[in-house]
């Protein structure tokens, strides 16, 4: 697929925004259909383009969307803050479904707690404790499993060596199960 040349570096700047991490030159060849040569114009054009709080940061093999310099203090201070906040109830309730059931839908996670469960999540991932992976019975929905930040700030080397891990696993299996078969028996 032939972008006009506008088109290419709009849509590289995008991808970069929407991925949020580094994407090497030849993935956005190969993501967008285009040639090396097409490419690299739109990175130069991306690179000329005015900015304020955003630059593009290019090491020559990968390009990526990062906070400008200037802003960068500031940013840092809001993040900080942001970290340094109790991730609370919510996260906690999270974090254990993850770690004792997940990996999770965002839905299964909901259905645990009883409640939406959209921004704690997100702030879990923003943290690192949590990371969102394809699920691989339908790439429609993504999965939530705890990442090795979490298990390290948690001081164990794998989730099995959490605290009573079996057995907290099991009886949340059989309390999932009867509660189950309850709602079909009243169907």
């Amino acid at each position: 697929m032939l972008y006009p040349h506008r088109i290419m570096d709009t849509n590289i700047e995008a991808l970069l925004f929407a991925l949020g991490r580094p994407i090497a030159r030849t993935e956005l060849a190969a993501l967008l259909d285009a040639s090396q040569e097409q490419i690299e114009k739109a990175i130069m054009t991306l690179r000329e383009k005015p900015r304020s709080g955003i630059v593009l940061v290019d090491d020559g093999k990968e390009v990526e969307l990062r906070v400008s310099g200037e802003s960068a203090q500031t940013v840092d201070k809001i993040l900080k803050e942001e970290y340094d906040r109790d991730i609370g109830k919510a996260g906690m309730e999270a974090l254990s479904a993850v770690l004792y059931r997940g990996p999770l839908s965002r839905s299964e996670i909901d259905f645990i707690r009883g409640v939406n469960s959209s921004q704690t999540l997100r702030t879990l991932t923003v943290r690192g404790l949590v990371r969102r992976v394809p699920n691989p019975k339908d790439e429609r929905v993504f999965l939530y499993e705890p990442t090795t930040e979490l298990l390290s700030e948690l001081g164990v080397e794998r989730v099995q060596d959490l605290p009573d891990y079996a057995h907290v696993k099991e009886k949340l299996r059989t309390l999932e199960e009867t509660y189950r078969q309850k709602q079909a028996d009243t169907v």
